[in-house]
């Protein structure tokens, strides 16, 4: 199984389209920050109506910048933090603002996945695996914007152009 995870979109419709429709995947995870710091409505509607295509499909993470109430018109409930199976793993999603590497709970997977810092990063540490895609609208502490995929026997971050900048393998 395939997840393509993305995080921090921040209201970039095009950047989202194309990595959506670049890449095959089971599920799409959004780990939040979809719509821009200025809202721009006409761009939200159409993050909506794309994402709307994949909501059979989708794993929703609510972030510190979104609307709720846009939330809502994708009629899909988004989490603040979930651990759900994934290729054999307990995984956990957040966006990283309420919980992250020095704050989550006690039952969270092996495999953490947060974003909300807009820097790509994956490594493992005490038996853990931490993944943050960076994002694909305003990366920090990189010049590319990036995102994640997960597989059975890999997390690979990726560039929006498909150049790869991490991966590490899963066992």
């Amino acid at each position: 199984m395939k997840l393509l995870i993305i995080s921090d979109i921040h209201g970039n419709y095009d950047v989202l389209n194309k990595i959506i429709n670049n890449e095959d995947f089971d599920y799409l995870v959004i780990l939040g920050d979809l719509f821009s710091y200025d809202y721009n409505k006409s761009k939200s509607l159409m993050i909506i109506d794309l994402l709307k295509k994949y909501i059979n499909k989708m794993i929703l993470i609510k972030g510190n910048c979104d609307n709720t109430i846009l939330y809502s018109n994708l009629e899909k409930y988004s989490f603040d933090i979930v651990t759900l199976p994934f290729n054999n793993k307990q995984v956990t999603f957040t966006h990283g603002h309420l919980y992250n590497k020095y704050n989550m709970p006690s039952n969270h997977g092996s495999i953490i996945i947060t974003g909300h810092t807009h820097t790509p990063s994956l490594y493992e540490e005490k038996n853990i695996v931490y993944l943050n895609p960076g994002s694909i609208s305003y990366p920090r502490k990189s010049i590319y914007k990036t995102y994640a995929t997960f597989t059975e026997n890999e997390i690979v971050i990726k560039t929006v152009d498909n150049q790869i900048i991490n991966k590490i393998k899963i066992s």
